[in-house]
């Protein structure tokens, strides 16, 4: 997207929202324009109307970046998917054969069930307690996963780049 098509998109915001102070400035047009720069004009003009037609309150960037992965990506499975998909692979493939049970799952079900491990699910005596640890882990790696999804890639290949000099920056001599 260029700073153009940007420019109509933040007039719309400004119009949708009038009683609040939305991009007020230059500074916070190029910051905003800078944060969502990657996304096509034509996606983030639907994610705001999307936005405009569910929502009380005007957008966040983090709300705007949401709505528009949803929009080319599709909503994300939930928990309980993700809890079929473990109860499908035990039918299918038992204690024993944890390795193709991984590979039948969806990567953040993948993730869980590697994190809480497959012969502890598959031996568990309580269904209950694993199925509530199941949920508290995938949601986690949900999460996790849906962040690093919405990080613009200049920013997620600096944080890659600053993770991968071993070197933790401070601020006021606390590490971070």
């Amino acid at each position: 997207m260029d700073k153009q098509e940007f420019a109509v998109i933040a007039a719309a915001l400004r119009t949708y929202y009038s009683r609040y102070e939305l991009l007020p400035n230059e500074q916070a047009m190029s910051l905003w324009y800078d944060s969502l720069k990657d996304i096509p004009a034509p996606v983030l003009s639907a994610a705001l109307k999307a936005w405009v037609v569910t929502e009380k309150w005007p957008p966040t960037i983090a709300e705007l970046r949401e709505k528009a992965d949803i929009i080319v990506n599709g909503e994300r499975p939930d928990w309980g998917t993700g809890w079929y998909e473990v109860q499908d692979a035990i039918r299918k493939f038992g204690y024993m054969q944890g390795d193709k049970a991984l590979e039948s799952m969806s990567p953040i079900t993948q993730e869980t069930v590697r994190r809480i491990g497959w012969q502890s699910i598959c031996e568990s005596e309580n269904p209950e307690t694993i199925r509530a640890q199941f949920r508290q882990v995938y949601e986690i790696c949900r999460k996790r996963s849906d962040d690093d999804r919405n990080l613009p890639p200049e920013l997620r290949t600096m944080i890659q780049n600053l993770m991968g000099t071993n070197t933790v920056p401070q601020i006021g001599g606390t590490e971070l």
